[in-house]
This record gives structure tokens, sequence and C-alpha cells, in this order.
């Protein structure tokens, strides 16, 4: 009888939530196309076997085509609970290189839950899937497929320690596994904490915040072969990021927010893959009714700890360094009736004191690409 009782107590509680709650959906699909360059992030030289091979053999670029959809689903009831869901299928199809192109699927579950207007519970569920073939050009210890799927977890609170603050604690989970590569096959856990803390206060009626933020997280590696499914190397990696930033507000629809990150990675398996990476960034965004333009541009130097640089010849006698430009933009324009004209530009650019044209690894590279397209919202 009870746990009758507790059953029909159950359902109509959840009953009770789906009548009263109030559901929102919305639906985005955009296509754009453009032009990328350097997709593989390649350097311009490698010699193999004696031969030197040059940009034309190495690059591959193409005109491309994107597809790209964004439903979210959000429900709110009894004051208290919000439940959100993002799904995003996105495809780019290369017309110069076909089998080069690629899909991926990502899906977003969040719950909040307030117990009072100071503190609530957070929760996230995450999955993703990149179906993409290919070696990239920026790997270094590990050869990394650019095929994978992710699953993931978060769980916090979110609390207002005092007025105009905002400030979340939170632990996470992800199971990343990357497709097979010819006989090489790899995967990871990683687990952590996250932090997150951003001050709010008016200065001439514009809305100014300072904030902080990082997190610390464990990553333990297997790769194996394929093949033979025998453990052939492990690694045991950890990481730590903090990032600090200030929004300014210049008027109701243009702010920036200038930034500054810190990030390292300690190897606990070999003590070689160690670095620490650091540099200033900037966000500069635009919103009116009808426009928004979004731009973000950075200078990160990554110095490891262990891995020595060399040219052709030699080791050069200093430690492997890159230095990377990053440059996005990206604009919409309402036209009318739900459509929007939208833009893209990337760019990141690799500096690199390694040199030697027998290696593939920690080579210099330049990746780019624009495109132009249209945006429907229902």
């Amino acid at each position: 009888m009870n746990i009758r009782k507790i059953s029909i107590g159950i359902t109509m509680l959840l009953i009770s939530g789906l009548a009263f709650s109030q559901n929102k959906h919305s639906l985005d699909l955009e296509t754009q196309g453009g032009y990328e360059y350097n997709y593989f992030r390649s350097p311009k030289e490698i010699r193999t076997d004696g031969v030197v091979l040059t940009e034309d053999d190495l690059i591959s670029s193409s005109i491309y085509q994107d597809i790209d959809a964004k439903y979210r689903y959000r429900s709110k009831w009894s004051k208290k609970n919000r439940f959100r869901l993002l799904l995003n299928p996105f495809s780019r199809i290369f017309y110069e290189n076909v089998d080069d192109s690629y899909w991926s699927v990502n899906a977003v579950a969040k719950y909040d839950h307030k117990f009072s207007k100071k503190f609530s519970f957070l929760s996230e569920l995450r999955f993703k899937r990149m179906n993409r073939e290919g070696l990239g050009g920026d790997q270094d210890v590990l050869i990394n497929p650019l095929g994978y799927t992710n699953y993931g977890a978060t769980a916090g609170i979110e609390f207002v320690p005092f007025d105009n603050n905002a400030t979340t604690v939170e632990g996470f989970y992800n199971l990343k596994n990357f497709d097979a590569f010819g006989v090489r096959d790899l995967q990871f856990d990683e687990f952590g904490a996250q932090f997150s803390s951003v001050q709010t206060f008016e200065v001439n009626r514009l809305e100014h915040k300072l904030g902080v933020n990082g997190y610390v997280k464990k990553r333990l590696y297997d790769t194996f072969n394929a093949s033979e499914i025998d453990t052939d190397g492990e690694r045991d990696w950890d990481y730590a990021k903090g990032s600090l930033f200030y929004e300014l507000p210049f008027s109701d629809t243009f702010k920036i927010r200038p930034n500054f990150m810190y990030y390292a990675r300690i190897d606990n398996s070999t003590g070689r893959s160690g670095f620490n990476q650091y540099g200033p960034g900037v966000i500069m965004a635009y919103k009116s009714k009808t426009t928004k333009v979004r731009t973000s541009l950075s200078f990160i130097t990554r110095n490891y700890k262990e891995i020595e640089a060399r040219d052709t010849e030699d080791l050069i006698g200093e430690k492997l360094k890159y230095e990377y430009a990053n440059f996005q933009i990206n604009a919409a324009h309402k036209i009318g009736n739900g459509f929007s004209l939208t833009g893209t530009i990337y760019s990141r650019v690799r500096n690199t004191n390694y040199t030697d044209i027998d290696a593939r690894s920690f080579r210099n590279y330049r990746n780019q690409y624009a495109g132009i397209g249209v945006l429907w919202e229902f």
C-alpha cells in the first residue's frame, strides 16, 4: 500500500509539473559557404624517406559548405525548476576534397533547481560525436585522430556570497574515445573541479563585470595497438587553468572584455610533456535590434619544460616554444521574416622554434577560413 501511494504521489507530481510548466522551443537553421585553407594544419615542408614534400603536396584546402542546426527547448515549473536541452547537428562539406568532409552531433541537457534566491543546484549531461577522418598537424606526444565520441557530466552549486555576485563551484567528468587510426587507438578519462565568480556593478547606468574562472583536472590516457589489443602506453597528465576578465561597456550596444589566461600541464608519467601557457585576449561584442557582431583576438605563448627544439640538423639549445595568434569574427544582420545574413572569419597562426623538416609534429602552421550565409530562426 505504501509503495502504491508513493507511486501515485510521484505520478501526480510529474503531471502537475508538466501542466503548470512554461515551455519554450526554438530552432535555428544556418548554412554558410566559404573557403578553408590548410584544414589539417600541416606544415609547408616535410622530408620523408629522403624526399622533400612541399606545400602543394601537404596542404589541403577547399571551398566548403556548412549546414548547422540548433534546437533549443526550455521548461520551467514551480518557479524553482528549469530544464534546458540543446541539440546541434553540424556538417562541413568540402567540394574539392569530398572525402575530407565531416559531421558532428552535440547534445547538452541541463537541469537547475533554485533552493532560494541565493542558492541553486546545477547539473549537466553532454554528448558529442565528431565523425572526421585525418590527422591534425598539432599533435605532440600522442597520435590523435580527428574523429571521437565524448560523454560528459557536471554537477555543482551556484550561490550569491554577497550583493551582485554570482559564484559557481562544480565537479565534472569526461570520457573521450578517439576513433582508431591505423593500428593505433586512444581514449582518455578526465575529472576535475571548476570555479567561476563574477561581480557586477553599475557605472553611469552601464553594467560592468569583473570575473575570474578556472579549473583543475586530471586526464588519464590509454593508448594501445588496435589490432592486438595490447596496452602500448599510458599517460597521466594534470591540468590547471585560470583566467581573469573585465567587461567594459561603452554603450548599451557595444562592450569589450579584455582577459588574461594562464594554463599549465603537468606530466606525471614521463615528465616530458609538461608546459606552461599564457597570454592576453580581448572579446568585442556589438548587439543592436538588427545586427550582432562578436570578435575575439588572443596571443598565446606555450613553453614546454622538457621537450627540446631542433632544426633539421640538430638540437638548437632551446626548449620547444609555440606562439599562437588567434582571431575570429561572427556577424549576423536581420533582413526580415526570421532571416539573417551571417558571416564568419577565423584565423589561427602558430609559430615555433622547432623547424626540423623531418618531423610533422611541433611545426609551424596556418589555418584560416571565411564564409557567408543565411540564418533562419523559427
